[in-house]
C-alpha cells in the first residue's frame, strides 16, 4: 500500500535523483504551479517513489516539466515490485476521490531497465497510452565528427563560408538575444514558448544552464539554443531556433555540430534534443533533421488512468 509521505521522510528514502525534475530543488521551485505536491511510496518496501503535483483533481508527474518519473533504489528491482506500486497508485486515486492520474516516463537514456519494466507494467495494469512522442538523442560515445548524411558537413563548410561562428555567451544581453532568435522562431512556426527569459535564470540557479549563439560576419546573432546540464552524463536541449530567413546558410549544422563538440568535450554521454512530436503526432521534418545529424529515434511514454474509464 502507498500513502503521501512528508517530504523529510520521502528525501531520506530517496537520496539521490535519476533525472534533474524530480530533484528536491526543482520540485521546489515549480511547486506554486500545483496545488499539492504529494509524495508517494511504500513505507514498508522503501523501494520505489514517486512524486507528482494535484491540482483540479488531477495527479500529474511531471506538473511543469518536460517529463518526470519514479524514484528507486537501483535500476534492477524486481518486475512485481514495480507492478504491485503502479496498481498501488490506482488505489490512491480511488480512496482519495483524484479524476485521474498521468505520468510521463523518461526517455530511455535516462533509465534503461527500470523504464522497460514500467511500460509493461502500466499496459498490464490497464493504464492507456495512447501515441507516445517521439525522442531524439545522440550518442556522444560514437559522435568522432562524421555524420549520417554528407549534406551536413557540407552545410557546415558553407556556414564557415558565410563566417558564421558558435559562441558560448554568459553575457545577459547575449543570453537575451539567443532567447530572442528563438522565439521569433518559435512564433512564425506557431509554436509556443512556455517560459520566459526569467523563468530560464530560475533554473539557472538549481543547475548550470548554456546558451549558444550563432553570429554571422557583422557579429549579429542568427541562431541560438538553450540547454540544461541537470544530468551528470546528459545534456538537454530545451530550445533551438534560427532565423528563418537565413536558414539557407546552414546555421543550424554548425550549431548542432558545436553542441556536440562542446558537450563531449565536457565529458557527456548523451544530449537529449526532445521530442519531435506534438501529443503523438510526428513532425517529420524535425525527425529527419535530427537524424542526418546523427540522433537515435526511441519513444517516449505518457499513461493514464481514471476511475471513470477502467
Amino acid at each position: 500500500m502507498i500513502i503521501d509521505v512528508s517530504n523529510e521522510f520521502y528525501r531520506a528514502c530517496f537520496p539521490n535523483d535519476s533525472i534533474p525534475y524530480v530533484s528536491e530543488d526543482f520540485i521546489r521551485l515549480v511547486e506554486r504551479k500545483t496545488d499539492k505536491v504529494v509524495r508517494l511510496m511504500n513505507v514498508e518496501d522503501k523501494s520505489m517513489g514517486i512524486v507528482a503535483g494535484l491540482k483540479d483533481g488531477v495527479l500529474s508527474a511531471p506538473f511543469s516539466a518536460p517529463f518526470s518519473g519514479f524514484h528507486y533504489t537501483h535500476e534492477y528491482i524486481m518486475y512485481d515490485v514495480i507492478s504491485d506500486f503502479i496498481s498501488d497508485i490506482k488505489k490512491f486515486v480511488v480512496e482519495n476521490n483524484i479524476k485521474k492520474v498521468t505520468i510521463t516516463l523518461p526517455p530511455v537514456i535516462y533509465q534503461t531497465n527500470f523504464n522497460a519494466k514500467c511500460i509493461n507494467a502500466f499496459i498490464r495494469n490497464g493504464f492507456s497510452g495512447g501515441a507516445p512522442d517521439l525522442t531524439q538523442w545522440v550518442d556522444l560515445n560514437k559522435f568522432d565528427g562524421s555524420w549520417v548524411r554528407s549534406s551536413v558537413a557540407q552545410n557546415i563548410r558553407k556556414a564557415m563560408n558565410n563566417s558564421l561562428t558558435f559562441n558560448v555567451v554568459s553575457d545577459k544581453r547575449s543570453m537575451a538575444k539567443v532567447y530572442c532568435i528563438i522565439y521569433r522562431n518559435r512564433k512564425m512556426q506557431g509554436r509556443k514558448m512556455y517560459m520566459n527569459l526569467d523563468d530560464i535564470f530560475e533554473v539557472s540557479k538549481i543547475f548550470p544552464v548554456d546558451f549558444f549563439l550563432i553570429r554571422d560576419s557583422c557579429q549579429a546573432g542568427v541562431g541560438g539554443a538553450i540547454f540544461y546540464r541537470g544530468h551528470p552524463k546528459i545534456a538537454q536541449g530545451i530550445f533551438l531556433g534560427d532565423d528563418v530567413d537565413n536558414r539557407s546558410i546552414g546555421i543550424m549544422d554548425i550549431l548542432y555540430s558545436g553542441v556536440y563538440d562542446y558537450y563531449k568535450n565536457m565529458g557527456f554521454n548523451y544530449i537529449d534534443l526532445g521530442i519531435s512530436s506534438l501529443d503523438g503526432e510526428p513532425n517529420t521534418g524535425l525527425i529527419r533533421f535530427k537524424e542526418i545529424h546523427n540522433c537515435n529515434t526511441s519513444i517516449r511514454y505518457t499513461f493514464s488512468w481514471s476511475p471513470n474509464l477502467k
